[in-house]
C-alpha cells in the first residue's frame, strides 16, 4: 500500500487569537448535524494534492500540515465530528482518521464517539495529544484508537502511520476487527436484555426471605407434590417455592444427575427470583400455574418411569437424557416468566415494542425463554451443567419446550406427534439424528400436556382454573374495547359461557393431543380418562344451567304479564365480573350456543347487570394472556415408589394452563 494513494482526515481544534491579550485559547468542535452536502465540497479538483476545508487558513491550520502532506496523498481537515465523519464517507481510497485533542482530557469521548460511529467503515483512528499520561494513552486505544501519537508530530513518526492503515485493510478488519466488532455487539445486546429484563422482571431490591422449611412442613409438601390432585392455593408463595426446590432437588438426587452441581441455596436463589418475575396480579398466568406445570410434569416424568432414570432405552420415553429431564423441569418453572397478563394477538395488534422485536412470532414464548435464561445467568445455573456440551443439550431443550407452548402451533404438533408413534415403534433403527428430533417432540409434548393439564385434574379443580382464566379473559377483553381494539370474542364478557368454552376447549384441542400422545407413551392414558369424564361433567352442568335458565326465564314472563315483582336471576347465572369474586361459581349465559370444527364460540348473554359496570374498573388491576383450560380427575395415586401415597387432598383449588380456543 502505498501511502501517496490515501487519504487522511484530521478533526483538528482551531484556535482563536484574543486581541486583548494576545494569547490563544482552542475552540470546542463544531456541532454540525443537518448540514447538506454535494459531492463538489469533498472532491476538490485542484491541481494540488491538499485538500483542505475552506474555513481554515493561514494560523488555523495545523502545524504538522507540511508534514502530512508529504506522505498522504490527499489530507482533509474538519472541525467537527460531523464533518470528519462525513468526509470520510466519501472517500474511494483507504483513509486513516487523525483526532488531534490537544490537550483535552474530555478528548476520550470524541474518540469513543468517533470508533462507534465509523465501526462500519474502512477506516483506523489514530490520537495526537500532548498529553503524556499512561492511563490517558491507554484510554483512548481502549476508545477505540489504533495508535497514540505525541505532539509535536516528527515526520518519520508519520511515515510510518500508514502502516496501521495497511494492517487494517490486509486482514479485512478496522479498530479490533471482526472481534472487536463482535464484543461491540455483544456489549449493545447485554445492554438491551438487561433493559427489557428492568421493565419486564425488575431486580428484587430485598435479599430472599424464605420462611424455614421445617421438617413436618417439608413431608407434608412432599405428600402435595406427589399427587395428582395438586393444588397451589392451599398453601402461600413460600411453600409454592419450596415445592419447586423439593421437586427439582428429589430429581438432582439421581446418580445420573451427578454432573449438575447446584448447592442449595444457588437453587433456592433462582427459584425465588424466578417466582418474584410473575405478576402475580395475573388470575391465571402467574407463579401458582408455573409450579402446577412442574409438579404435573414431575407426575408424568414417575408415570412415565422417567423417575428414577431408567438408563436402557427400551421405550419412546427412554430417549430422554438426564439433561432433557432437568430442562423440562426448569422450563415449566419459568415458561411464562414476567407473562404480561394479555395474549400474543393483543401484543402483535396493539404494535408491542415485544411484538416487533420477535417478528410477531411466538412473541411471549421467546420474551419467556430469554428472561427465564438472563435469571439462569444471573445466578450461574448455566456453570453448573458440567460442561459447555451439557449446558448446548440442556439450553435446546428448555427453548424448544417452551416455545412449543405457543398454542397459535398446537395442530402442526398435534400432527407430527400423530405421526411419531408408528415412527417409534423400532427405537434401533433411528439414527442420531433422528433420535434428536423426535426427542425434542417428546419434550414439546409432555410440556404442553402439562401446560393444558387442567383439563385431566380432579374436576373442582378444573372448575377453579377455568374461572380464574375467564377471568383474564375478560380483563384482556376490557383492555382491548377500552384502547379502541376489536374484541376478541373469547374475551368478550358479554359472550363467555364458561362451559361452553370449556366443552369446546376440550373437543377440539385438548383431546387430540392427549390421546396422540397416549399412543405414543401408554402411561399418559390415564389423563384422557380423566379428561372424558371431565367432558361428562361439563356437558351435565351445562345441561342443568340451561333448564334453570329456562325455568327462570319463564317464570319472568310471567311476572312481567302479570306486572308481579321480578325475581333476581338464578345464583350462579352470570359469570361475576369482580375480579375478587374467583372463587364464586360460574355458570353459563344467556341463549344457544354455535360450535363449529374448528371453534368453540359462545353466544352473546344477556346484557349486565349495573353493578357489572361498576366492578369493571377493577378488572384493570390485574392483565391475562392466553385462552385455557379445565382439569379433571384421576383419583387414585400411582404405585410408584417416587409418588408417596396417602397423601392428604385439599377442599379446593386447581391447575394452570395455557392455550387458545378459538
Amino acid at each position: 500500500m502505498d501511502p501517496s494513494h490515501c487519504s487522511i482526515v484530521v478533526l483538528y481544534k482551531p484556535t482563536t487569537t484574543n486581541t486583548a491579550t494576545t494569547t490563544k485559547t482552542a475552540t470546542p468542535y463544531r456541532i454540525q448535524l443537518d448540514i447538506e452536502y454535494n459531492d463538489d465540497d469533498f472532491n476538490h479538483q485542484d491541481n494540488e494534492n491538499i485538500n483542505l476545508d475552506d474555513s481554515y487558513s493561514g494560523d488555523d491550520r495545523p502545524p504538522y500540515m507540511a508534514i502530512l502532506q508529504s506522505v498522504f496523498g490527499h489530507v482533509y481537515i474538519q472541525s467537527s465530528p460531523s464533518d470528519a465523519i462525513r468526509q470520510i464517507q466519501y472517500q474511494q481510497q483507504p483513509t486513516l482518521c487523525l483526532i488531534d485533542i490537544g490537550d483535552d482530557m474530555s478528548g476520550q469521548n470524541v474518540v469513543a464517539s468517533m470508533a462507534a460511529d465509523l465501526l462500519n467503515h474502512h477506516v483506523t483512528i489514530a490520537v495526537c495529544s500532548s498529553i503524556e499520561d499512561f492511563g490517558f494513552m491507554l484510554g483512548c486505544i481502549n476508545a477505540g484508537a489504533a495508535e497514540y501519537l505525541l505532539k509535536p508530530l516528527r515526520t518519520d513518526v508519520v511515515k510510518t502511520l500508514f502502516l496501521k492503515l495497511h494492517n487494517s485493510h490486509s486482514t479485512g478488519t478496522t479498530h479490533g476487527g471482526l472481534h472487536h466488532r463482535i464484543k461491540n455487539t455483544t456489549s449493545k445486546d447485554s445492554a438491551l436484555a438487561k433493559a427489557m429484563m428492568d421493565i419486564y422482571a425488575p431486580p428484587i431490591s430485598v435479599k430472599r426471605s424464605i420462611a424455614p422449611l421445617s421438617g413436618h412442613r417439608a413431608t407434608f409438601l412432599r405428600r402435595k407434590i406427589a399427587s395428582w390432585d395438586f393444588c397451589p392455593f392451599d398453601v402461600d408463595h413460600d411453600d409454592l417455592i419450596h415445592c419447586s426446590y423439593l421437586i427439582i432437588e428429589q430429581v438432582l438426587t439421581c446418580p445420573e444427575m451427578s454432573h449438575i452441581s447446584i448447592n442449595k441455596d444457588q437453587l433456592y436463589d433462582f427459584i425465588f427470583e424466578l417466582s418474584i418475575s410473575y405478576y402475580n396480579g395475573n388470575s391465571y398466568h402467574n407463579f401458582a400455574h408455573a409450579v402446577d406445570v412442574l409438579q404435573c410434569l414431575y407426575h408424568f416424568l414417575c408415570k412415565l418411569g422417567l423417575l428414577p432414570y431408567p438408563g436402557n432405552v427400551t421405550r419412546p420415553q427412554d430417549l430422554l437424557r438426564p439433561n432433557d429431564i432437568f430442562g423440562l423441569l426448569i422450563a415449566a418453572l419459568g415458561h411464562d416468566a414476567a407473562h404480561p397478563g394479555v395474549n400474543n394477538m393483543f401484543m402483535i395488534k396493539s404494535g408491542a415494542p415485544l411484538a416487533l422485536l420477535y417478528n410477531d412470532r411466538s412473541v411471549l414464548e421467546s420474551f419467556h425463554s430469554m428472561t427465564l435464561f438472563q435469571i439462569i445467568k444471573k445466578h450461574k445455573i448455566d456453570q453448573c451443567l458440567g460442561s459447555t456440551e451439557s449446558y448446548q443439550e440442556f439450553r435446546k431443550t428448555v427453548i424448544a419446550s417452551i416455545l412449543a407452548t405457543d398454542m397459535s402451533l398446537h395442530n402442526d404438533y398435534v400432527t407430527k406427534i400423530k405421526n411419531q408413534a408408528e415412527r417409534l415403534r423400532n427405537l434401533s433403527a433411528l439414527d442420531e439424528s433422528s433420535r434428536e428430533e423426535e426427542r425434542m417432540l417428546l419434550c414439546s409434548a409432555l410440556i404442553k400436556c402439562a401446560d393444558i393439564s387442567n383439563v385431566t385434574r380432579p374436576f373442582r379443580r378444573a372448575v377453579k382454573w377455568a374461572e380464574l382464566l375467564a377471568q383474564e379473559f375478560m380483563c384482556q377483553g376490557d383492555l382491548e374495547r377500552k384502547l379502541g381494539m376489536p374484541v376478541q370474542p373469547m374475551n368478550d364478557r358479554d359472550k363467555m359461557v364458561l362451559e361452553d368454552m370449556q366443552i369446546g376447549f376440550i373437543r377440539f384441542v385438548a383431546a387430540s393431543l392427549f390421546e396422540n400422545v397416549s399412543n405414543v407413551t401408554h402411561e399418559m392414558t390415564f389423563t384422557v380418562e380423566s379428561m372424558q369424564q371431565n367432558l361428562k361433567l361439563w356437558e351435565t352442568r351445562k345441561k342443568e344451567e340451561s333448564s334453570q335458565r329456562k325455568d327462570w326465564n319463564n317464570e319472568t314472563m310471567i311476572e312481567e304479564k302479570h306486572q308481579l315483582p321480578r325475581k333476581s336471576e338464578p345464583e350462579g347465572y352470570r359469570l361475576s365480573l369482580d375480579a375478587s369474586a374467583t372463587n364464586k361459581t360460574i355458570a353459563t349465559g344467556t341463549t344457544t350456543t354455535n360450535t363449529t370444527s374448528t371453534t368453540a364460540s359462545t353466544t352473546p348473554t344477556t346484557p349486565t347487570s349495573n353493578n357489572n359496570s361498576n366492578n369493571s374498573d377493577k378488572i384493570f388491576n390485574g392483565l391475562p394472556q392466553m385462552p385455557a383450560v379445565a382439569m379433571a380427575s384421576y383419583g387414585n395415586n400411582p404405585n410408584n415408589e417416587w409418588l408417596a401415597a396417602n397423601g392428604t387432598t385439599p377442599a379446593h383449588g386447581g391447575a394452570y394452563c395455557q392455550c387458545s380456543i378459538m
